[in-house]
């Protein structure tokens, strides 16, 4: 089967020439004496063929190009959620992925330290450390059941990296918009991931847009962005306003399997205006 520029461009030949075969019987009614040269007619005539053929050529030229140009792009980002996907399954991101879970479902655990964590994605107006989360970070790590309030202070900062690692990794994913069927064929995990990140996202955008310093000194783009981009990719239905947002994350079985701290429950059923 052709290609769709071998057929614009098979269309565009015909055209060219039903074109310059409707100009013949009307030439034919011209008077006689229009071309003084008895060649002119038959000259004239496959001059403008030939013309036409040329910028024909040319055009077909640009849609195969086109084509070649959209055909290198599409296998350039394909190949390169591969290599996305390689990285996501590798041993040593293994780690980054446990990290970075780990602190959210710290945060899904502690409401306090879920504001905590979401501040902490701004540069500016970031909370301190909430003290009862320490024994919250203690319950979900082994290895930090002996540690001092200050050794967990450190190692949540080494966790909060790895989530970093993950969020940005998770913002090229979204930059692939293009190829959702390549994306959705490569297991990204990410209905684990999203109930969580939406409610890090969700407190992000919270704090962004109820202060004016945020929103004058920090320029990135929030995690709610990233995560609207993936759900369309996913298929996951939209979550349009704040109160679907908390609906959604309050009722969802696994964060309530995860312990998902009561006091999320009020915002929830706080209400927008």
């Amino acid at each position: 089967m052709a290609s769709k520029p071998a057929r614009r461009a098979f269309l565009v030949m015909i055209v060219i020439i039903l074109i310059w075969l409707v100009a013949y019987p009307i030439a034919k009614q011209l008077p006689h004496d229009a071309f003084s040269d008895p060649f002119g007619p038959v000259y004239n005539g496959l001059n403008v063929l030939f013309t036409a053929l040329a910028f024909g050529g040319v055009v077909t030229t640009l849609l195969f190009q086109a084509e070649e140009s959209r055909i290198a792009r599409r296998e350039e980002i394909e190949r390169s959620i591969f290599e996305l996907f390689q990285t996501f399954t590798s041993l040593d991101f293994q780690h980054v992925k446990d990290s970075a879970f780990r602190a959210l479902l710290a945060a899904v655990q502690n409401r306090d330290y879920a504001d905590y964590l979401a501040s902490r994605l701004f540069v500016v107006e970031q909370l301190p450390f909430p003290p009862a989360a320490a024994e919250t970070l203690r319950g979900l790590d082994d290895a930090k059941k002996e540690q001092s309030d200050e050794q967990i202070i450190h190692a949540d900062r080494a966790d909060r990296l790895m989530l970093d690692n993950m969020l940005n990794f998770f913002a090229l994913l979204a930059q692939r918009e293009s190829s959702a069927t390549v994306i959705k064929h490569c297991d990204f995990s990410y209905d684990w991931w999203r109930p969580v990140l939406w409610m890090i996202g969700q407190l992000q955008q919270e704090r962004y847009e109820a202060s004016g310093t945020i929103r004058t000194y920090c320029k990135n783009q929030l995690i709610t962005g990233t995560l609207k981009a993936l759900d369309k990719v996913y298929g996951h239905s939209p979550l349009p306003t704040r109160d679907a947002v908390w609906a959604y994350i309050t009722q969802h079985p696994k964060i309530i399997a995860f312990g998902l701290d009561a006091r999320f429950q009020e915002l929830a059923s706080r209400k927008t205006s």
